[in-house]
């Protein structure tokens, strides 16, 4: 009895895994504006450290060309700035969905550039 739960608890594990929507469409990252600053990809809600890795992984398993921020009027300064910072490290395109258009996504809050060796240059946020 024990082994046959097991089994369909794996069973039931690996089905789930294998109805997850896909967050890539057309070579791009779909991301959703989540709470408190965080992104939603697929069934999946992460903050910006694990989105940065998140999309790297994609980048290089699915090669993923872009990112899109899907629902941009709920998405916060911050979180379109997060999106440009990531897209612009890992050398992809930032797109964002505003009433339906998808277009280029230009970064709200730009960083300005710091005095060489200064303590800022180059940081994300």
């Amino acid at each position: 009895m024990h082994k046959l739960l097991i089994a369909l608890l794996a069973v039931s594990v690996i089905a789930s895994t294998a109805l997850a929507r896909d967050p890539i469409k057309d070579g791009r990252v779909q991301l959703k504006p989540a709470k408190d600053s965080r992104f939603e990809a697929a069934e999946f809600t992460m903050g910006k450290a694990e989105l940065f890795g998140y999309i790297g992984d994609l980048k290089d398993t699915k090669k993923v060309t872009g990112i899109v921020l899907l629902s941009g009027d709920k998405a916060t300064t911050e979180q379109k700035h997060v999106i440009a910072v990531i897209a612009k490290a890992q050398n992809l395109d930032a797109f964002i969905d505003l009433d339906g258009q998808v277009q280029p996504l230009v970064d709200p809050a730009p960083t300005t550039e710091a005095a060489p060796g200064g303590a800022d240059a180059g940081a994300a946020h």
